[in-house]
């Protein structure tokens, strides 16, 4: 059954491709696997995660002399960053080394301190414990976790299948010096934005919820206007575009995956019937006494049959 499925399925895929005048280069076409490198990643029925010789080149790597050296073992640790939770706080001091580089040639010795071998190990560790990412579901409720310290912001995008999160991705950068003078407040919202417009690309038309452990940013959509800074109206709104719903999770607990499974389904706004509003408007006693009543507001006739949704 599988098989019969998979092959037509890779039937369709040719037959639009053909349709294109598209061209496959046989040589570099993998059929009937259960797994397959492809870009740097290994794909698997489960989801996506890391070459194994790519974590074992980080494991292995030297502890570096140099900040070009250093340089270098970053680049290749965050070529996985989206498998990397809080990638940007555990990288924090060593990335403080990069201060005034002059890029992977620079020779300028490091003065490694405990705390940052202590750092640079987890890194490798972090990479070596690297989530598995799950391949998207559309149908799977969405759930954005954000979080800020003093010095980095990170969110981490799951969806939930059978009542368990799967993560979809990670992300986090850090603060710069003007964000690190930001109240609690003000760094939890910018995590949420920031995370926001990093996953937008995952976003866009879905159901999600935001949790977050800064409890008084679940009143932010209540609260009057005045009362927000222009920063903070300017964020605010970008994120109203894509959902209002920010809910409270204690630091210690995770109850995301238990909220998120009493959603039962997504739904999705269903076809426009122009057919149907096209009549309603015909009966429609209160636009036509709009129309009558000539007012500024110009209204025009408009032909719809053109467009697909």
């Amino acid at each position: 059954m599988l098989i019969h499925r998979s092959q037509s399925e890779v039937r369709t895929i040719f037959q639009r491709l053909s349709s294109y005048g598209l061209k496959l280069n046989i040589s570099k076409c993998v059929f009937g696997v259960t797994e397959l490198i492809f870009l740097g990643h290994l794909i698997t029925p489960d989801g996506i995660k890391p070459l194994p010789d790519k974590v074992q080149a980080v494991l292995d790597y030297k502890q570096p002399e140099t900040v070009g050296s250093l340089r270098k073992f970053l680049g290749l640790l965050n070529f996985y960053r989206r498998f990397l939770p809080k990638a940007a706080e555990q990288q924090y001091l060593l990335s403080e080394f990069l201060k005034g580089s002059k890029g992977k040639k620079d020779s300028k010795p490091l003065n490694w301190s405990s705390e940052a071998i202590t750092a640079f190990q987890r890194c490798k560790q972090a990479l070596a414990d690297a989530a598995l990412l799950a391949h998207p579901s559309p149908s799977a409720p969405l759930a954005l976790h954000v979080d800020a310290s003093d010095y980095a912001i990170g969110g981490a995008l799951h969806q939930v299948v059978d009542s368990e999160l799967q993560p979809l991705a990670f992300f986090s950068r850090k603060l710069t010096s003007s964000e690190k003078s930001y109240s609690a407040y003000d760094r939890e919202l910018l995590a949420i934005y920031s995370a926001i417009r990093h996953f937008r690309y995952m976003l866009e038309a879905r159901d999600f919820t935001v949790f977050t452990d800064h409890k008084p940013l679940t009143y932010a959509f209540r609260q009057k206007s005045d009362k927000c800074s222009p920063r903070q109206i300017r964020q605010l709104d970008f994120i109203s575009q894509f959902t209002t719903n920010i809910v409270h999770i204690p630091g210690s607990d995770n109850i995301a995956a238990d909220v998120l499974s009493r959603v039962s389904a997504i739904t999705f706004p269903s076809q426009i019937d122009y057919d149907c509003i096209a009549e309603t408007q015909q009966t429609d006693e209160e636009l036509h006494t709009l129309i009558a009543s000539g007012t500024s507001l110009e209204l025009k006739k408009g032909n719809f049959s053109q467009f697909v949704y």
